[in-house]
């Protein structure tokens, strides 16, 4: 899906915009915290007035949404890395869109943005709060590879722990959104690959679809064993999303002087107990290896530079997006349980409207 100008019907501009015919804007708001996931029963869907734009401002309608593991992380009320959401807030996610009417020449009628707009049909933003992005890549590739499922992994190689040809590289949640790109540029950078993922449809995409070496079903009895197994030189780079039992588990197997990518802590999130998370640091300590946290907001300066070398791998087809596309702003909380609950495979989005306007 390219980015083109928005058909409208329209009276003649005023003060620099237009007049758009839609007459409300759904919004949808979490109302209770979820015991366990979180589900359509902890959100409800508000109909407002569309934004009024006004000076220094432009209004976007939103095409695409992606959807991610905080998002159900911050439905909670215990203490992370970021707030929780608090009950009659918006969702925020991260978001495509276009700008339909402006009061700010930053932010041209037109435009294509990025941006973390959340679950709605219309944002009204300022300049600070979205990018304008080339029409070169579809709404998709701007949410997926050339976001933070792409640029995650590719910063942290660069930045923190290069992958190198022959190294074992474990990569955990490999069939995930970020996962699955860090298996695909690991593979790109001649490292021994063993993707860890749940359940037998996303370790045979783990290793038939993405390529990786070998493929461990962490859910499986023996799951140690076969990891052990998988490694037998030890671990010399640990991409790590999950955290809790199965981050101890790779921990036992690491070689020396090798490296751990803190990445994600989905186990850890989502647990009555983080701070047990990890527990296993004997391995890390007998084995002299380096830990690295690793942040991909610390480095927005690179971002523009990241894009760039992910577009010419996605153009060359060395990297391949895996996505799920669902359709409706009403099917948002529902898709956001599945992702939770591990139906997918790969990178979750919600369209929420079409290039021409039509709301889905």
């Amino acid at each position: 899906m390219t980015c083109r100008p928005a058909i409208f019907s329209m009276t003649p501009p005023a003060a620099g915009g237009v007049q758009i015919t839609a007459k409300e804007n759904r919004r949808i708001l979490l109302t209770s915290r979820p015991v366990d996931l979180a589900g359509p029963d902890n959100f409800r869907i508000e109909q407002t007035s569309v934004p009024a734009v006004h000076d220094g401002t432009a209004l976007v309608e939103i095409e695409m949404a992606a959807l991610s593991a905080w998002q159900g992380m911050r439905t909670k009320d215990f203490k992370n890395f970021i707030r929780p959401f608090d009950i009659g807030e918006l969702i925020s996610c991260d978001t495509f869109g276009r700008v339909i009417d402006s009061r700010c020449d930053a932010l041209p009628i037109g435009a294509c943005v990025v941006g973390r707009q959340g679950w709605q049909d219309y944002a009204l933003v300022t300049p600070e709060q979205v990018s304008i992005v080339p029409d070169a890549y579809t709404a998709e590739e701007w949410l997926t590879v050339l976001s933070s499922p792409g640029q995650t992994p590719y910063l942290a190689y660069s930045q923190k722990a290069k992958p190198t040809p022959g190294d074992t590289l474990v990569v955990t949640s490999a069939a995930g959104a970020v996962g699955s790109y860090a298996v695909q540029l690991g593979l790109l950078a001649g490292a021994h690959v063993v993707g860890i993922a749940g359940g037998a449809d996303k370790t045979a995409f783990v290793r038939d679809t993405l390529g990786a070496h070998a493929a461990i079903d962490y859910r499986k009895p023996g799951f140690r064993q076969a990891l052990a197994e998988a490694c037998p030189d030890g671990v010399d780079l640990y991409f790590d999303l999950v955290g809790g039992d199965t981050a101890d588990a790779v921990l036992e197997n690491l070689a020396k002087r090798s490296h751990v990518l803190l990445v994600g802590r989905v186990a850890a999130n989502n647990s009555p107990t983080p701070e047990q998370d990890p527990a296993n640091m004997r391995h890390v300590w007998s084995q002299e290896a380096t830990i690295h946290a690793f942040n991909r907001y610390a480095y927005k300066e690179l971002y523009p530079w990241v894009i760039d070398r992910l577009g010419k791998l996605l153009r060359d087809g060395r990297l391949r997006m895996h996505n799920n596309l669902e359709s409706g702003l009403e099917a948002t909380p529902a898709t956001l349980n599945a992702m939770l609950s591990g139906k997918y495979i790969g990178k979750v989005l919600v369209r929420y409207g079409e290039p021409d306007g039509t709301r889905v």
